[in-house]
């Protein structure tokens, strides 16, 4: 009876440092994030040191992978979703006697919320597994070491024009996977149901507003700043190759949650608060 007391008050006294361990970790991981992003920002006073044609070229290589290359992936999704969601909300509306709300149905599901968040997992999947394997492999290799070692800051090259080409691509991907979702999903909904065209952009018209836009934009730049920066930070933390797959998954899995995370913040703030 007292070893089972003293097994059980051991585990009770485990729990509680168990949590404090956790959040110490937590609070560190914050913190050193937090410097990180400072140390981006500090990074903009050596602009002016550098030639400027060399961040171009990387911006524009980042944008090309990130942006251009996306495009079949999001015609492709975006056609599939567009057409599932237009087919679902004209059957299923009819039932309840509320099918004036198409529009709204529309622009809630397809613009407001599965075309940011869609195409920053897409971008995320793609660019953000790459940019930390690529950022981890440069550790790995000294070459960071190197630029810091010949008096370039790093994060000029490695950070800011990703940040800037994600951020630009993310926001042009959004645009292109909504109307694809809605034009390739209205002709897909075409096999199924009919759909008078003149009364399915009216609908849409009616139900879009200027706030959906600024959602838009906001989320395209929240998005475009993560995505870089969480798979640059934890792309410069391995110090072996074995490590590489390791920081990589870790830099994937954060940035989803937060991406998920944020959306939600976002969207609950615009449409839920007193911004309605």
């Amino acid at each position: 009876m007292m070893a089972d007391g003293q097994n059980n008050g051991t585990q009770g006294g485990a729990l509680p440092i168990t949590i404090g361990v956790a959040v110490l970790r937590f609070w560190d991981g914050v913190r050193d994030f937090g410097a990180y992003v400072y140390s981006i920002f500090q990074s903009f006073k050596s602009l002016q040191f550098i030639r400027m044609r060399a961040v171009y070229a990387i911006i524009l290589q980042q944008t090309k992978y990130t942006g251009i290359d996306a495009f079949p992936f999001i015609i492709v999704i975006a056609i599939l979703l567009g057409g599932v969601v237009i087919i679902q909300g004209m059957t299923n509306l009819p039932k309840f006697g509320i099918e004036g709300y198409f529009g709204n149905l529309l622009v809630i599901i397809i613009a407001r919320e599965l075309g940011p968040l869609v195409t920053a997992l897409i971008v995320i999947s793609r660019s953000g597994s790459a940019m930390a394997t690529e950022t981890a492999t440069q550790q790995w290799s000294k070459e960071i070491l190197a630029l810091e070692i010949s008096g370039i800051d790093p994060r000029l090259f490695i950070v800011i024009p990703r940040i800037a080409a994600t951020i630009l691509s993310i926001f042009s991907l959004i645009i292109f996977f909504d109307i694809v979702a809605f034009l390739g999903g209205y002709f897909i909904s075409l096999t199924t149901i009919y759909i008078p065209l003149d009364m399915f952009f009216q609908n849409l018209g009616t139900a879009f507003s200027l706030k959906d836009l600024a959602a838009t934009i906001l989320k395209s730049l929240v998005f475009g700043l993560l995505i870089p920066l969480v798979s640059c930070y934890y792309g410069m933390m391995p110090r072996s190759k074995f490590e590489i797959p390791i920081f990589v998954s870790r830099a994937v899995s954060r940035t989803l949650f937060f991406t998920v995370l944020l959306n939600v913040a976002i969207s609950v703030a615009f449409y839920f608060t007193w911004l309605e």
